[in-house]
């Protein structure tokens, strides 16, 4: 059963205070108010005001971060559901690719591309080493961001060459099929599931350890464009 991501729904990152949550909640009641929205909008209001019941309470908080964490097993899921609606539209026809934009990814592509491809090859892991965030930036228009929708993103994964058993290898020569790295790369699918009416400045955190990745997740913020 999925999760709604109640972060997501006030537009706070996951280690927001207190005070900060009572303050994002305050100024989403204001723009989404009945009120004011009508009846288009209520359905906003009841999951903003659900989303602040559970994260002000910091034992209901405590038990639905636990519950986060737990992913259902052979997904990767955003953080978020789309309750008593149909499945959102994909935004794009064909996944983005992860590295795309070298520019926008934090660390540098190939630092983060070494640390990447370790989750493969488990060559050279530091003892240190732990999970950090891939930061990434998403920009929708401001038609996607009040409709939502699902965003693919293209993760790349990376399998030991089946020519030279990972090696780079081919008995006294070069391995042509893998260029002498060892492992294969491919890409796998994962999808960025948008809520309707999303803020700029969200934060979506998706786990990747269904794919072998163990020292990255990644962290989309959310901009909204003109």
């Amino acid at each position: 059963m999925s999760t709604r991501d109640y972060y997501v729904v006030l537009g706070v990152p996951r280690s927001e205070s207190g005070e900060g949550i009572r303050s994002a909640f305050r100024d989403l009641v204001k723009q989404y108010h009945p009120d004011r929205t009508g009846s288009q909008g209520a359905a906003a209001f009841r999951e903003i005001v659900e989303a602040y019941l559970i994260l002000s309470d910091p034992r209901a908080r405590r038990l639905y971060d636990d519950r986060l964490k737990r992913p259902e097993q052979g997904e990767v899921p955003a953080r978020t559901v789309f309750a008593g609606k149909p499945p959102p539209e994909p935004l794009v026809s064909e996944p983005v690719p992860l590295f795309d934009d070298p520019e926008s990814i934090h660390p540098s592509l190939e630092e983060m591309f070494d640390r990447f491809c370790r989750n493969f090859t488990r060559l050279n892991v530091p003892k240190a080493e732990r999970v950090e965030p891939l930061h990434c930036e998403v920009v929708l228009s401001p038609q996607e961001a009040a409709a939502g929708g699902v965003l693919p993103i293209g993760v790349p994964v990376f399998s030991p060459c089946p020519s030279c058993g990972g090696s780079g290898r081919d008995w006294l020569f070069p391995c042509l099929r893998c260029g002498q790295r060892g492992m294969l790369e491919d890409t796998a699918t994962v999808r960025l599931r948008i809520p309707p009416m999303v803020r700029s400045g969200a934060v979506i955190d998706i786990p990747l350890e269904s794919l072998g990745v163990e020292n990255f997740y990644l962290r989309i913020l959310i901009r909204i464009g003109g």
